[in-house]
């Protein structure tokens, strides 16, 4: 039972980085105040195709004993290995300083200081939680505190309720012609934001931290479903309570302190402060997971040894990766744009080197080597190809958009 519970909160942990980190707060809070309900299609499509991509991380490394970044290598070989590498190293980089950014703003709201001043204190939280603290409370924290988030539909409950013409745009998204641009880029961006390549990885390297075996399979499709669906609800509220607060006042939720007016109007001063805290608590789950991804990443594509239970000694170069990865997204942060911008270009350019990540998913998930007897059936694969077509099309029409839309 214990075990079991474990799993789920790995599922969790997994949807805080998909679906409510800085990145996709910034693309809920934008989506609803600017499109109203026009985009929820988007977090839905991106939650079946999450959902999907997930389950087969985790059934490939309970089955095969690999993760998936091992699978690549093994499969392609490094020099292949070394380009979604590459892009997820860009890519998360960029994620990264949007999140120390989320969290520094969390705390600034709490303590009345520029969250410039709390951005060293947000790395220090990071690097000593990633440098000394075992998986499980990795785990197993920024998941319970992350229910938080469930708070956000109390605001939509007691907020004020949503205009007929605002209801309208869940079946008919309704936007002025110069809007076009603006309105395809956050559907690619949220879309973005949550079939990130990097889940996949931390996802299956957590999977072999909890020893996961052919008897997790089941575990791992409840962990996969439960956990995805967790994660698109409260993305979900914060896109209502958005278009019910933000959208009839036309702020356009264009700062986190902005998207954090949503819930301060029908909470008062307890939904200013329960936005700062779920600012705090989903950054901070969310840099963990980006950190962890990339120490997993590096160190598996090189041979070496890695494991956030390993002690440091025996696993120096996998930890020397975590240390010095959030150091760079710290200096991004210190000069870079504002977070929500930050996290804005993330999720473009995770859009656009999607494919190079889920490409080889196909590949593993269909190989008898790794899968025997589990590799993906009809049903999956349609899925899959669908996955890897709305990857192609939004890679194409990512960065163009944000040309478009003026960023």
């Amino acid at each position: 039972m214990k075990k079991q519970l474990l799993g789920v909160m790995l599922g969790i942990l997994t949807a805080t980085g998909g679906f409510i980190d800085a990145g996709a707060i910034a693309t809920a809070g934008a989506a609803g105040a600017n499109f109203g309900l026009g985009l929820v299609w988007a977090m839905l499509l991106a939650t079946g195709a999450v959902m999907l991509m997930v389950e087969m991380s985790g059934r490939l490394t309970a089955v095969s004993g690999k993760t998936y970044a091992e699978g690549i290598r093994e499969r392609f070989g490094f020099r292949f290995y070394l380009v979604p590498l590459t892009s997820e190293l860009v890519a998360n980089v960029l994620l990264l300083a949007a999140d120390l950014g989320g969290m520094a703003i969390g705390m600034s709201l709490f303590f009345g200081v520029s969250w410039h001043v709390m951005l060293p204190v947000a790395a220090f939280v990071l690097l000593a939680m990633v440098w000394r603290a075992p998986f499980s409370l990795i785990e197993n924290g920024p998941s319970l505190l992350g229910l938080i988030t469930l708070l956000f539909w109390v605001a939509v409950i007691k907020g004020p309720a949503l205009p007929e013409d605002v209801q309208a745009t869940l079946a008919r998204p309704a936007f002025a012609p110069d809007q076009t641009a603006e309105y395809l880029f956050l559907a690619a961006a949220i879309l973005g934001a949550v079939i990130s390549p990097y889940l996949l990885y931390f996802y299956s390297s957590g999977a072999t931290e909890e020893q996961w075996s052919r008897r997790s399979l089941g575990l791992n499709r409840v962990t996969a479903v439960l956990g995805m669906a967790f994660g698109s609800t409260t993305a979900i509220a914060l896109i209502i309570v958005s278009a019910m607060v933000l959208m009839p006042k036309h702020i356009a939720g264009l700062t986190l302190a902005e998207v954090g007016l949503a819930l301060s109007e029908p909470l008062g001063r307890v939904g200013a402060s329960i936005f700062a805290s779920a600012l705090f608590v989903t950054c901070l789950g969310a840099a963990l997971e980006v950190t962890l991804s990339m120490g997993y990443n590096v160190a598996q594509g090189f041979g070496w040894e890695w494991g956030e239970d390993e002690v440091p000694a025996r696993a120096p170069r996998f930890n020397a990766v975590m240390l010095a990865f959030p150091l760079v997204a710290l200096g991004l942060s210190i000069i870079g744009p504002d977070p929500l911008r930050l996290a804005l270009y993330g999720s473009a350019f995770t859009a656009l080197v999607l494919p190079i990540s889920l490409v080889p998913f196909l590949v593993l998930m269909n190989d008898p080597a790794y899968l025997g007897d589990r590799t993906n059936g009809k049903l999956a694969n349609i899925g899959l190809g669908a996955v890897l077509i709305i990857a192609f099309v939004v890679a194409v029409v990512s960065i163009p958009l944000l040309i478009l839309s003026g960023g």
